[in-house]
């Protein structure tokens, strides 16, 4: 049924023709029904028969057959047969009706830069037509010497072409002052010009209201079909962005353990050559390393996605363990202005601690010996900027023929994907530098001393919903990367505090847990942006055509739909008010049913925001009022359907499934209320109560068949009702023409397509695990084995009383170092594995990715790249 729904609606936005045909044959039969009585309608020239008005009103249809195939043909065709039945036809025709859909439609379908003129051709026709209809009305046709007849109707008994009488008007052609004749004429164009000009204006501002709902209609379906083209290349992304976020933790994990190991076991090997106890404590710390690596990495590759990441709080411990494993390299903190890791996003202050992490890894392996290095931290107007130096090497680093890896890529990625940016190189006068700038993250603005405020917005990271156990993505795998412009200025001379500390203490950043914590009542501003249309924006145009007064207050009108909603209740209960219309006769509780009636019409004001919410507080007061109470005002009828309408069109896909029984058990209760009334009973409790004896029976004011025929009448008539509310309510939900379904439809399309970003990463994941796991365990367990074996061979030189010797320490050492360096070069073949090619999957076999991950890119310019 849906799949034969949606071919109706595709067949019918590309055959407008055919849609337009049968419009224009319903018209038709109706005009000529309506027209054919019509014995009397001379024209300019001659005095015409009914059945050649009726051709004259065929030929008017015509234009109205190709309005949206070619709107602009066929409102020059109008203008054309307009012009022609004012001179040489009847005066006025039913059908002229029909030349302001033709206005309507050239407007709403044809090209804007026509549009003005189109609307100057109408009102001169306009005032033509009402000039010529006065001198006729006033004298008649020229040719006949201002008589005219009255015919026999075109669809009366007799037959057509007899005339009835004969009259002629007394006009010029009858001495009639000219001064008269003039007197006639503006009498007659003051009563007919303004109704032309009136009904003009009032379509051309209905054109332009419906034109400004189009082009939005346009924009989001075009936004939708977009979104729905994408899925699979966001897909690919997530897959992609998963296999990134999985090299980049295990360059930070297993490389960075993998070079301490190395970095230990050359100091081992120098150190504990004559001191055991030193050579078992550093094989211990290696073997600790090791152990842990190979647990983090075991859950990097896990079904959770990822292991729990250290941050900013940790970089105190970063540092000092830098300075243990490495103390000929001597490290300095510095801290400038007010550190406030509590405002960094979580993403932030994870990328914080990575560049420090693998800026001091690099200067342990490539800086050389008796290096100092310099972390400058500045919290300054919202802005994180990190500063790590050294005077190492430098640019002499890559003499010995060492090529930049991925810890830079990695690093890279990290900084921008919580809206900051990174430097790196070799400096002028030697050594190296990384500066990487984040935004805090958080909500707060900062003020400087100049009053300026700056203020940095968190990266949104997508709203994931765990699809299963195992369906849980880490926080970086697919997050969204959005763009952040920050454009703080940063003082030249700074005059904040400075901290120096050495070898700065690591907090536990659980501890600072509750600073992150932002408990707040919600203002008005939030409160009003929760009732606007989110997705609704004015639709793009062009740069030549900028947006009138009528197309920018209905734009206007769709975002704030809650506000006009909330209007019209005020109005519709004003016209209900004033016509206090109610069907069944009662005197029982006027009042009641009248406050009934109203809270019924202003819950309409939510019939958008909250639609089933609203359809059910209307059933409940319908039941109440159709139980209790006597009368039942016109109002409350419309606000019931208008209600079930809102609930099946603007309510979730299968909100028909109550509000039909609902409806059905309104109908029932229609009819049993009527044939109450027949009986005499005031109220539908009444008779209940009667019934069953409680109170005494009326005495009856119609027979029970009469009184059953009035309730099935009743009930068969308000399920009619309800059926076609519901039916066009469906029809007009399936069509893809209002704004608040195509919203929805597009949520859901970013929900579903969120859900398929982490199913896919789930799968690339998996897919990884499965083969680089194991490769990576063994790597691991291999510097585990060599360490367990060197201090295997301590505890039996210990066992037999004598002390190891140098050189079986320094093979030992040796050999630890040498199976690291080879695990580490395993392990960046490894990571140019992940990085230099596309997918895992079969269905991406023999094809070259466009989405590669190198050089790195945010997601959303990713996409940008792949939508082009």
């Amino acid at each position: 049924m849906s799949n034969l729904k949606q071919r109706l609606l595709s067949w019918m936005h590309g055959h407008v023709f055919a849609g337009d045909l049968i419009i224009t044959l319903v018209i038709g039969v109706l005009l000529f029904g309506v027209t054919g009585g019509i014995t009397y309608n001379p024209g300019l020239l001659f005095d015409l028969k009914p059945s050649t008005q009726m051709a004259w009103e065929a030929a008017m249809l015509i234009p109205l057959l190709i309005r949206r195939w070619r709107p602009q043909t066929g409102a020059l065709l109008c203008v054309a047969l307009t012009l022609a039945h004012l001179i040489f036809g009847p005066c006025l025709l039913g059908a002229d009706i029909l030349a302001l859909f033709m206005l309507y439609s050239v407007i709403v379908y044809g090209n804007p830069k026509n549009t003005k003129a189109f609307i100057i051709l109408a009102l001169s026709i306009g005032l033509l037509a009402s000039a010529l209809a006065a001198w006729t009305m006033s004298n008649g046709p020229l040719l006949t010497g201002g008589k005219v007849h009255t015919w026999s109707s075109w669809n009366g008994s007799n037959p057509n072409g007899v005339m009835a009488t004969e009259d002629t008007l007394g006009s010029i052609y009858t001495g009639t002052s000219m001064s008269e004749v003039a007197d006639m004429m503006a009498q007659s164009m003051l009563v007919l010009t303004p109704i032309f000009e009136v009904c003009i204006i009032s379509t051309v501002i209905v054109a332009f209201w419906q034109r400004a709902r189009l082009a939005t209609v346009r924009m989001m379906r075009e936004r939708n079909e977009a979104i729905a083209a994408r899925d699979q290349d966001e897909r690919d992304i997530a897959a992609l962005a998963e296999r990134a976020r999985i090299a980049r933790d295990m360059h930070d994990v297993v490389a960075h353990t993998l070079s301490i190991i190395i970095v230990q076991s050359d100091g081992g090997r120098y150190a504990g050559t004559h001191d055991p106890a030193v050579a078992r404590n550093t094989m211990e710390t290696i073997r600790h390393e090791s152990e842990r690596a190979l647990h983090d990495m075991q859950r990097l590759l896990g079904v959770f996605g990822g292991s729990p990441h250290a941050d900013y709080n940790d970089i105190g411990n970063l540092v000092e363990q830098a300075q243990n494993v490495s103390p000929d390299i001597r490290i300095r903190r510095n801290i400038t202005g007010t550190a406030s890791p509590e405002q960094l996003s979580e993403q932030a202050s994870i990328a914080s601690y990575h560049v420090v992490q693998e800026a001091l890894t690099n200067i342990r392996k490539y800086a050389g010996p008796h290096v100092d290095a310099h972390i400058k931290e500045s919290w300054n107007n919202g802005l994180l900027t990190l500063t790590i130096t050294d005077n190492g090497r430098g640019a002499a680093a890559n003499i010995d023929g060492h090529a930049p890896g991925y810890g830079l890529l990695g690093m890279k990625e990290r900084i921008e994907s919580a809206g900051g940016s990174l430097q790196a190189g070799p400096q002028l006068g030697g050594g190296f530098e990384v500066m990487a700038t984040l935004p805090y993250g958080g909500k707060e603005q900062v003020t400087d001393e100049t009053g300026e405020q700056y203020a940095s917005e968190q990266s949104e990271s997508c709203n994931t919903t765990a699809i299963s156990s195992k369906a849980r993505l880490s926080d970086e795998a697919i997050a969204s990367h959005t763009a952040v412009n920050i454009s703080a200025r940063i003082p030249d001379q700074p005059s904040e505090r400075t901290q120096e500390t050495n070898q700065p203490t690591g907090r536990d950043h659980r501890s600072n847990a509750l600073q992150h914590l932002r408990i707040t009542a919600p203002n008005l501003h939030d409160l009003l942006a929760s009732l606007k249309l989110k997705s609704i924006q004015p639709a793009d145009t062009s740069n030549s055509r900028r947006l009138n007064w009528v197309e920018r207050v209905s734009a206007w009108t769709q975002h704030h739909y809650v506000l006009m909603d909330s209007v019209g209740a005020v109005v519709l209960f004003t016209l209900l008010n004033g016509m206090s219309t109610s069907l069944f006769d009662g005197s029982s509780l006027t009042q009641l049913s009248h406050a009934i009636a109203t809270c019924c019409i202003l819950a309409l004001a939510l019939r958008r925001r909250f639609p089933e919410t609203c359809a059910l507080i209307v059933f409940v007061l319908s039941v109440v009022q159709l139980v209790f109470l006597g009368s039942i005002e016109v109002g409350h009828i419309v606000t019931s359907l208008c209600a079930l309408y809102s609930a099946v069109l603007y309510g979730r896909e299968r909100a028909w499934r109550w509000t039909g029984p609902a409806a059905v058990a309104c109908s029932v209760l229609m009819g049993l209320k009527a044939a109450a009334d027949q009986h005499g009973y005031i109220t539908l409790f009444g008779a209940i109560t009667a019934s069953v004896g409680v109170t005494k029976p009326v005495s009856a004011t119609s027979s029970s068949s009469a009184a059953f025929f009035t309730s099935v009448m009743y009930t068969v008539a308000v399920l009619i009702l309800c059926a076609g509310i519901m039916a066009w309510a469906r029809w007009a939900r399936s069509s893809d023409s209002n704004t608040l379904v195509l919203q929805a439809r597009e949520e859901a399309l970013v929900a579903e397509q969120e859900k398929q970003r982490i199913l896919a990463a789930n799968m690339e994941r998996d897919r990884i695990s499965a083969s680089i796991q194991a490769e990576v365990t063994a790597t691991l367990n291999s510097v585990i084995s060599q360490a367990v074996g060197g201090i295997r061979m301590l505890d039996a030189a210990e066992a037999q009383g004598k002390e190891p010797t140098a050189d079986e320490i320094s093979a030992a050492f040796k050999a630890i170092g040498e199976q690291g360096r080879a695990a580490l070069k395993r392990m960046r073949k490894l990571l140019g594995v992940l990085r230099e090619t596309g997918f895992s999957d079969d269905a991406h076999a023999g094809s070259a990715s466009e989405l590669q991950l190198r050089p790195a890119a945010p997601l959303e310019e990713q996409l940008q790249r792949a939508s082009r």
